[in-house]
């Protein structure tokens, strides 16, 4: 379906969706036409849906970045995802980024950016208020490392939970 240029070129684009085919020609040592060429044929096959912006979130105030899962008791999963994408602060003190509906004992997988803990809670306050929703499970996110197909294989420290340092 597609071949190793093909890769680079989207983990260029992964990198930075910003990147001129031109600079993208001289990374890889392909003419910018040839790219160009490259590029509209992934869009046209639908491999590539969109460019996006990655928010810092942090200088947005949002310094928490948390993984909840629900177990949950429903006849209707898209309707209680669309009920949980509907929950809101008052003071936008936490904003739900992804909903996903998943395999286990957990149905349902949130992705959530919050100022604080406190927010946090009070987000599982109000999910706990939902017919359906029996328990809720929390991760918070100490640290995060976006992965390419070039360096998808690679160990990070983020991966162990301890270090050399730490004892291992």
């Amino acid at each position: 379906m597609i071949d190793e240029v093909d890769r680079k070129i989207i983990d260029l684009l992964l990198q930075n969706g910003r990147i001129t085919h031109e600079e993208i020609a001289k990374r890889l040592n392909f003419s910018r036409p040839a790219i160009h060429q490259r590029v509209a044929k992934l869009t046209e096959k639908g491999i590539i849906k969109n460019y996006t912006t990655e928010i810092n979130w942090e200088k947005l105030g949002y310094a928490i970045d948390a993984f909840i899962l629900a177990t949950v008791y429903t006849k209707d999963f898209n309707e209680m995802i669309e009920e949980l994408l509907k929950l809101k602060h008052e003071d936008q003190d936490w904003i739900i980024l992804n909903v996903y509906r998943v395999t286990g004992k957990h149905c349902i997988l949130l992705r959530v950016k919050a100022k604080s803990t406190a927010n946090i809670s009070a987000l599982h306050d109000q999910m706990l208020q939902f017919v359906g929703i029996i328990e809720t499970y929390t991760m918070l996110v100490l640290q995060s490392r976006v992965v390419n197909w070039n360096n998808n294989r690679q160990n990070s420290e983020s991966e162990n939970c301890l270090t050399e340092e730490q004892g291992i």
